[in-house]
């Protein structure tokens, strides 16, 4: 019960307050949740058509954050984390942003491809799903080498959730080279892997799809969060047990959480 992405009314896109998403926590039994919330600096930059939209407060996400973590200790724990969209030219304002804020953990996702977000009609317009995928994974690809520090590759296959095509699966095998690239340098940066149960408008019951995954252990990946991608109380902590259940099905003990940027081991088999 341990859930290191998730959202409340401090992003743009959640309406929730923290404190209804820590009371659902709580009933849910959880033991950690952590609250990052979106830090969209890619959306300022190339043909997005959002440029407007409003960034996250950071004094106010981290001294909200703290002050949860102070009411709700011994109850629960509380981390205080960022979602960093990725874009290459918004890198110079995350190693700025970043530095000295004391985060518990930094996310690291591909929203949007030249400023056009992967969620909107337009990102798709003209293009196959070959061509639309590809761009994507290759975002990806540049994020694990961003400049900026971070912990966690988050959400792969992002681009499938809103994608037009009959048949939208994200496979290894269609990008297999790519994935290889991705998976390999997640390796050696020492970050992990995202297991994000936010599936709506996927044939997955999570992201990435369980073939990619299974590549990623293949390779020697052992480093996996866990990510509800949560931005109502509906989805808290959601199909953390499945998640739980592949790792476990797959020779994998462990996932991790952050506490000031350590990464912490959670044995799922004592849970």
């Amino acid at each position: 019960m341990y859930d290191c992405h998730s959202h409340c009314s401090h992003s743009v896109d959640s309406p929730t307050d923290i404190d209804l998403m820590i009371a659902t926590a709580l009933e849910k039994g959880m033991k950690y949740i952590a609250f990052t919330d979106h830090l969209d600096r890619d959306y300022l930059y190339g043909a997005s058509k959002v440029k407007d939209i409003r960034q996250l407060d950071i004094p106010f996400h981290i001294s909200d954050v703290h002050r949860a973590k102070q009411e709700y200790s011994g109850k629960i724990e509380i981390a205080c984390g960022v979602e960093c969209g990725f874009s290459p030219q918004a890198e110079n304002d995350y190693m700025s942003l970043l530095k000295g804020n004391g985060f518990d953990l930094i996310l690291n996702s591909v929203h949007s491809v030249n400023g056009v977000d992967c969620y909107l009609p337009e990102y798709f317009e003209g293009k196959s799903k070959e061509m639309a995928y590809k761009l994507y994974l290759l975002a990806v690809l540049d994020s694990v080498n961003a400049k900026y520090d971070f912990d966690v590759i988050t959400h792969i296959g992002y681009v499938c959730r809103k994608a037009p095509y009959e048949n939208k699966d994200l496979s290894y095998s269609e990008f297999a080279d790519i994935f290889d690239s991705i998976l390999k340098g997640i390796i050696r940066r020492g970050v992990s892997l995202e297991l994000n149960s936010h599936n709506s408008g996927t044939n997955t019951m999570f992201l990435p799809y369980p073939d990619i995954v299974k590549r990623y252990i293949e390779l020697g990946g052992t480093d996996f969060t866990f990510g509800s991608d949560a931005h109502r109380v509906s989805r808290v902590n959601d199909k953390f047990d499945v998640v739980k259940d592949f790792l476990l099905a797959n020779n994998q003990k462990y996932l991790n959480i952050y506490r000031a940027r350590q990464k912490i081991k959670i044995d799922l088999t004592k849970l």
